[in-house]
């Protein structure tokens, strides 16, 4: 990784270089002259990429009408506010299966926490078939709070308050959209709007539609807390 490499201002500095001052930032220096080096601070007021930032791997699952694959839930008492990054449905391709038509996959804001299913491992497994949470940074590997669950395959819970949006995708392994769809992340990108946000008290759900379909499909998701 690059780093500043000069900690004063070049003598004689014009308009694009760095100002003399008593106090004088970081500067990268390139030739003869010195340029200033910031840290960016996003919204939440954190400098960009110190967050705490999780992987949520949901192992794959056999779609059916209406399956509740997984639901993250943010409850009362967290004291965080959950933001979620990118969410990925990945079909399992390296099984053969028949499928003409795609599957319906949506995404909702629920108001209470799943029940039943398989809560995520916290930062381990050792195959893909195990529901985990992974901290991007072991040196920055705080626990999510005791409120921030997640389960594979609820069997309850997990009320729907509102839709966010759905997505289609394709599950046969010969096809190119299943693989295009596994590297497309399911969450918008605005420039100017929040992240998807899960404030206490809300989660999201990820639900198939009411077609059936063929296959396996697993997910991916990644969430800061603030």
């Amino acid at each position: 990784m690059t780093q500043p490499n000069s900690s004063t201002s070049a003598a004689g500095a014009v308009s694009h270089e760095m100002p003399t001052s008593t106090l004088v930032p970081p500067a990268h220096r390139v030739g003869q002259r010195n340029f200033p080096t910031v840290m960016v601070v996003d919204e939440s007021g954190h400098i960009q990429q110190t967050l705490p930032t999780y992987s949520w791997w949901v192992p794959a699952a056999t779609v059916g009408a209406s399956k509740l694959y997984a639901d993250l839930f943010n409850a009362t008492g967290s004291g965080k506010t959950l933001e979620l990054r990118g969410l990925w449905a990945i079909p399992k391709t390296d099984v053969a299966v028949t499928g003409a038509v795609a599957i319906e996959i949506g995404l909702y804001r629920t108001s209470t926490v799943g029940t039943g299913g398989t809560g995520a491992t916290w930062n381990g497994g050792g195959t893909s078939a195990v529901h985990v949470l992974t901290p991007f940074d072991t040196i920055n590997a705080l626990q999510p709070p005791a409120q921030v669950t997640a389960r594979s395959l609820p069997t309850g819970g997990a009320t729907i308050s509102a839709l966010y949006w759905a997505q289609y995708l394709f599950t046969e392994e010969t096809n190119a959209a299943s693989y295009i769809g596994a590297f497309t992340n399911l969450l918008p990108s605005t420039i100017m709007g929040p992240r998807v946000t899960l404030n206490p008290g809300e989660g999201l759900l990820i639900k198939q539609g009411s077609v059936a379909g063929a296959g396996s499909i697993a997910f991916l998701g990644v969430f800061t807390l603030v």
